[in-house]
Order: C-alpha cells, then structure tokens, then sequence
C-alpha cells in the first residue's frame, strides 16, 4: 500500500510541476491560464481523494483480517487451553 501511495504522491508532484512550468512558459491568455490551472487543480483533487478512499478501503480491510486472525489465535488458545484442563 505504501509504495502504491509513494507512487501516486510522486506522479501528482511530477503534475503539478509540469504545469507549473508549462504556465510560467506557455504564451497564453489570463483567462485560459486559470482556466487550465483550475481544471488541473480539479483533477489532483479528485486523484487525492481516489488515493484517500483507496486507502480507507484497504486500511478497513487489513483491520478485518487483523480482527479474524486474532479471534482465530483466541480460539485455538481456549481449545488448546480446555484440552490440558481435561488431562
């Protein structure tokens, strides 16, 4: 999860320059150059939040598995602990 999170991070910091070189170099109008800022900003927006509910979900489901593994320990642990009892 985290090198995908290193490589998301690491594409929209390479986006973000890009643009930012491409509006301090690029001969255009006011207007068209916030224009084209706000549909990037749009878009790291939107790329932020997919990789913020990416991670949510898989967070979510490493905390289930966690949860099965350890009520499986704890299961096997009274199992093992009731059969020495018995003996």
């Amino acid at each position: 999860m985290s090198k995908e999170v290193s490589g998301m991070f690491s594409f929209l910091l390479g986006v973000t320059a890009g643009v930012a070189l491409g509006v301090l170099f690029a001969p255009k109008a006011g207007e068209e150059t916030r224009e084209d800022i706000k549909e990037t900003m749009d878009n790291i927006k939107y790329k932020v939040d997919d990789i913020y509910h990416r991670s949510v979900l898989k967070t979510s489901e490493l905390v289930e598995k966690g949860k099965e593994k350890t009520n499986d320990f704890i299961e096997k642990r009274k199992k093992r602990s009731s059969e020495e009892v018995e003996e």
